[in-house]
């Protein structure tokens, strides 16, 4: 789908990606993703894991849909892109987890791979957040470029999610006061 950013924060990064393109259109790619988390720095899945520490229940947005993405499935992606930069890959690339959720579905797996109870988070709509800069109801991303040029196909985010819980738990709830 063409590009239609509705924010100045959205015109912004796609006047980057295509100033990038056009000075370097044989030697660049631009690598999007989405609703990433890490070890490390503020994230959802973070501040889920505080909150259930924390709270009794949370009120979690159920009306937008994309792809959690582990910084490290990301990192590896990257990794077996970047000596392909400037040969056979050039141009946009999505690079996310496979699959799709809610933050109210993400916040439930959080949970329950915490060993609470996922009914403890309710669903919302967005509108019960209200964002200075509108959020999108689908980010979902297209993985076809990864898969044409070969590239491992992305895992599912609950396998993702599953495997970094642990670490991610423990350095959060390590810096939590």
């Amino acid at each position: 789908h063409p590009p239609g950013p509705r924010t100045a924060y959205g015109r912004t990064k796609l006047a980057g990606e295509r100033a990038v393109l056009a000075e370097l259109p044989h030697a660049a790619a631009v690598v999007r993703t989405a609703w990433l988390y890490g070890v490390h720095g503020p994230s959802f899945v973070r501040t889920m894991i505080r909150l259930e520490a924390g709270r009794d229940t949370v009120d979690v947005v159920d009306d937008q849909r994309g792809q959690p993405t582990w910084s490290a499935d990301l990192a590896r992606t990257l990794v077996r892109l970047g000596p392909r930069v400037g040969h056979d890959v050039t141009g946009v690339l999505h690079a996310t987890n496979a699959g799709a959720t809610t933050w109210y579905e993400l916040a439930r797996e959080v949970f329950a791979g915490l060993g609470a109870d996922p009914a403890r988070v309710r669903p919302v709509g967005g509108a019960a957040f209200p964002r200075p800069a509108p959020r999108p109801a689908y980010s979902v991303l297209a993985h076809g470029r990864l898969r044409r040029l070969g590239l491992p196909p992305p895992r599912d985010w609950r396998a993702a999610l599953h495997e970094a819980l642990p670490e991610i738990r423990e350095e959060t709830l390590r810096e939590t006061p």
